[in-house]
């Protein structure tokens, strides 16, 4: 997983339009979730997500990183759990695997 950051790499529309959307999920996070916003480096977005109730997850923290490419958001960020977990869908690195990160990715989903 890589920590370098790209935010050199974004087009000033796109670097807008994330610090929009990550005010956004400040001001109003889903449920259960909360993002940190990292000033210096708007391609670091991290966030803490608690387990949902009636899960093996509930009372559970989970911190998960988001990792924005050069070719953000034509082609899907990349997202990883920090915090160690076992679930299907994860990596041994914490990369979460999904369709929607994957095959199914639209530009127009953004962050959230």
């Amino acid at each position: 997983m890589s920590s370098m950051s790209n935010v050199e790499n974004l087009s000033p529309q796109c670097i807008r339009q994330v610090g929009k959307e990550i005010q956004d999920l400040i001001k109003t996070p889903p449920e259960g979730i909360k993002v940190n916003l990292n000033e210096q480096d708007i391609t670091d977005i991290q966030a803490f997500i608690e387990g949902p109730a009636g899960t093996p997850y509930a009372g559970g923290v989970f911190k998960v990183k988001l990792v924005l490419g050069k070719d953000f958001p034509q082609g899907p960020p990349k997202a990883f759990f920090l915090t160690k977990i076992f679930h299907p869908n994860v990596a041994k690195n914490g990369e979460i695997c999904v369709n929607t990160l994957k095959k199914d990715w639209k530009p127009d989903l953004g962050i959230k």
